[in-house]
């Protein structure tokens, strides 16, 4: 090249520009990639969006999972190693429409902010987190339910798609592995059974079994007790839901108890939770309500934290020579709902006497009341915005949406001002050999072989649902 052909060029300067990432942050490194393997898979699942998925018997034996190996990007939150597995993709998704959840809104509630620890853990050492905006509950299974679900899961798609969705059994909405430092963690996604913003004033597992079903001295002394059967009929609590309502909720229980008895299941329990208006009306109670605190304006983490767009795995670095390296799209930038598009500002700022404020089941609705006056309670339980908006126009509340809080029920209005949430929980144990030899050894030291818990799972369902019968009204 001729000495003269560079002179007159000017060497321009570039400024490295630095891509943000999405960074989850988690107290417990597993929590953040839970967080960071939901972040992929339902980027995975929308870029396939626009496809008709059409279910087949593979698909409920499919899995996709991703190995990550000297990850070096979010080194302060994340593992240098770690692998994330989820179960039946395709089969979940599709529980998921039929539930009406939308898969960004699944991704926003379980990855915009960390779910928290719950403080009531499950029987047999079972782990609990509640979504940020306590719409999802994740509960950790052994893997005998993880092999046990996977085995009644075509049964229980089949009975979603009949009842379209009407079902008062668990919804599942997605299973994954979590394997850290050579540690497998199993971890299954539900829609939570309580409230999103109003308080549970009362708690009851309910089996219909009255030997040793009565809650522990230790239970009663949490802030936030669940109560059981003798506790219920000790102090002659009833459910007021109103004959008409009660022909439909024993019609549905005896619908998801049928295929209970039929994938030969048993121990599980109708979760009832009780708002008392009155109660939640003299508290102010909106300490319930979604909280915003790190979110900018837009339903985005922050970005003064370098935070913003989703981690890939295409941003992980050279290294993840096991990651397939493509661009996915930034999905999770979607605006959060109801009251989380605050300003910062607006966030848990104290208020004067006299302030107006949103209470619960009154986000983002527009339906302000005064905290310096009574309020008047007149609750109602109603499907869609239409309806909760014409809602408070006739001057409802607390107005619970049900497209929100899809258990909700409300008690009859000449009875008490309360809301009703109830669902069957714990549907994932098989009466095998060792609840035969539970029930053998209960009844030898009891003598009440058809009152204890543990019994076959017909009697089982009889007995739940006659009990059910008896405590509505």
């Amino acid at each position: 090249m001729p000495g003269g052909a560079s002179k007159g060029k000017v060497k321009k300067h570039f400024k490295a520009k630095h891509q943000k990432k999405r960074v989850f942050r988690a107290s417990d490194p597993v929590l953040s990639v839970f967080m960071w393997g939901v972040n992929h898979t339902i980027n995975e699942l929308v870029r396939h969006a626009g496809e008709t998925v059409l279910l087949l018997p593979d698909d409920f034996k499919a899995f996709s999972k991703i190995r990550v190996e000297n990850q070096y990007y979010n080194k302060e939150y994340l593992p240098g190693h770690f692998k994330f597995k989820e179960y039946c993709p395709l089969v979940f998704h599709d529980l998921r429409k039929r539930f009406y959840l939308d898969d960004i809104e699944f991704l926003n509630s379980l990855t915009n902010l960390a779910p928290e620890s719950s403080d009531s853990p499950g029987h047999s050492g079972a782990k609990f987190f509640t979504s940020y905006d306590k719409k999802l509950v994740i509960k950790s299974l052994s893997s005998e339910e993880v092999a046990l679900l996977h085995h009644i899961l075509i049964e229980y798609h089949a009975h979603v798609v009949t009842t379209e969705g009407d079902t008062l059994l668990p919804q599942y909405l997605g299973m994954y592995r979590i394997t850290v430092n050579s540690a497998e963690t199993y971890w299954m996604v539900m829609r939570n059974v309580f409230s999103c913003s109003l308080k549970m004033h009362k708690k009851y597992d309910l089996k219909g079994s009255t030997v040793d079903r009565a809650a522990s001295n230790k239970e009663k002394e949490k802030s936030s007790p669940t109560f059981k059967d003798n506790d219920f009929v000790h102090i002659n609590e009833k459910v007021y839901v109103g004959e008409e309502q009660k022909q439909k909720i024993l019609k549905a229980l005896e619908t998801d108890v049928k295929l209970l008895q039929k994938l030969n299941l048993m121990d599980y329990s109708l979760l009832v939770g009780i708002n008392d208006c009155k109660l939640s009306a003299e508290a102010g109670d909106d300490s319930d309500t979604e909280s915003t605190e790190g979110l900018d304006k837009n339903g985005y983490i922050s970005s003064d934290d370098g935070l913003g767009s989703p981690i890939t795995p295409a941003s992980l670095g050279d290294n993840n020579d096991r990651v397939e390296l493509s661009a996915e799209p930034q999905v999770n930038k979607k605006p959060l709902s109801r009251d989380q598009s605050k300003d910062d500002d607006d966030v848990n700022s104290p208020e004067p006497v006299g302030a107006v404020a949103i209470l619960p089941g009154d986000q983002g609705s527009g339906h302000a009341v005064s905290t310096s006056s009574p309020l008047h309670v007149n609750p109602a339980v109603v499907i869609g915005s239409k309806a909760t908006e014409a809602a408070y126009q006739e001057g409802k509340w607390p107005v619970v949406d049900k497209t929100v809080d899809v258990y909700a029920l409300q008690c009859s209005p000449d009875v008490k001002p309360q809301i009703y949430y109830m669902a069957i929980i714990d549907v994932l144990t098989i009466y095998g050999a060792r609840k035969r030899a539970a029930h053998a050894a209960k009844t030898f030291k009891t003598r009440h072989g058809s009152e204890i818990s543990t019994v076959n799972p017909e009697l089982y369902a009889r007995r739940f649902l006659e009990f059910m019968a008896k405590i509505m009204e």
